[in-house]
């Protein structure tokens, strides 16, 4: 069964909170005493709206804030802010390396990959750390492309035979020796003490400089995440040694180059190895940022690692794989120069 309703005529209206009774229309200065009803309704709705919305009881149990008598140390004195990268900064570098990594995996047609012989290698192989180095200065191939070490292995060939080859081939340089040798004392002459010393090396000739290779895009496409992690490994290493007395390892700009290309072939998601490899590397350009800031200006050259690249590589690990507690060691660091 259908609810009741109360029928309803279309010329009805809706009527909310009519006014029942007269007010009187006095100025909202009204400061006299009302004289009658209509002036006391006037009064209470002016008082009324001047009253708050809503009120509550003190609370007898609450306790007064304590204002900080020091500021908060994660505010940084200005000093320290001004020497560090601003937020700012942190967030473009971070949205455009970002960008520049998705750029690089792209399949471009106009890059060909670079052709080499057969039997030459276009990189080292990445467990030779002193190839590397030696292709990264930019040195020759012949030099970080090693041949191939010879099996030790004998190969023997089918058949036997009556007698060995080596025995003939010993007898052979024997009895040539022992002709030279007997030849020996009518050729020497006197003065043979002075000429059979080895001549002077042409020290006077310059030594070869050679030209740093850059990563270039066809170059960095052949390299894949395992071998851009053990380079990186390669870079912390020498970048330690490069910040000790015997300096045996020089760090360069390019060098910084090749790190920032290479940390773009890492993926977003690695192990806690992976990541323990990267922080390390941060460490070290850490270190080698509080050397700089501390030495002397003329001491650094126009090719070696200055600030800038330092902060690079630190911000690049600290925003893409989210290592934010070594930005707190680089403030550290800022601060030991303030």
């Amino acid at each position: 069964m259908a609810p009741f309703k109360f029928p309803r005529k279309d010329d009805d209206e809706l009527v909310y909170e009519r006014q029942k009774l007269p007010v009187a229309n006095l100025p909202q200065d009204f400061d006299g005493v009302p004289e009658d009803g209509m002036q006391y309704l006037f009064t209470v709705r002016r008082d009324a709206r001047s009253l708050p919305h809503v009120t509550r009881v003190p609370n007898p149990y609450e306790v007064p804030k304590r204002l900080p008598s020091q500021p908060p140390s994660d505010i940084l004195p200005v000093a320290v802010q001004s020497a560090l990268p601003s937020p700012e900064w942190r967030s473009l570098f971070e949205t455009r390396y970002r960008n520049f990594r998705k750029n690089l995996a792209q399949p471009t047609i106009q890059v060909s990959q670079p052709v080499g012989n057969d039997n030459r290698r276009l990189l080292p192989h990445y467990k030779d750390r002193d190839c590397w180095w030696a292709f990264l200065s930019g040195r020759p191939t012949e030099e970080w492309d090693l041949p191939k070490k010879p099996n030790k292995q004998n190969k023997f060939q089918r058949g036997m035979r009556a007698f060995a080859e080596d025995d003939s081939k010993i007898d052979e340089g024997f009895s040539a020796g022992s002709s030279r040798t007997a030849e020996a004392p009518e050729t020497r002459s006197a003065n043979d003490d002075t000429e059979a010393q080895p001549a002077p090396p042409e020290s006077c000739a310059a030594t070869p400089v050679y030209t740093p290779r850059e990563p270039t895009p066809s170059l960095l496409r052949l390299i894949d995440q395992r071998m851009a992690l053990h380079l990186l490994m390669y870079f912390t290493y020498w970048t330690n040694l490069h910040m000790q007395p015997e300096r045996r390892f020089r760090v360069t700009q390019t060098h910084a180059r090749w790190i920032f290309a290479l940390l773009s072939r890492v993926d977003d998601y690695i192990t806690a190895d992976e990541t323990n490899l990267l922080r390390n590397l941060a460490r070290a350009y850490l270190a080698l940022l509080k050397a700089l800031i501390h030495s002397a200006p003329e001491r650094v050259s126009a090719e070696d690692m200055n600030p800038a690249c330092c902060w690079l590589i630190i911000s690049t690990v600290v925003g893409i794989w989210g290592q934010r507690d070594l930005w707190m060691d680089a403030e550290e660091i800022v601060r030991s120069k303030v």
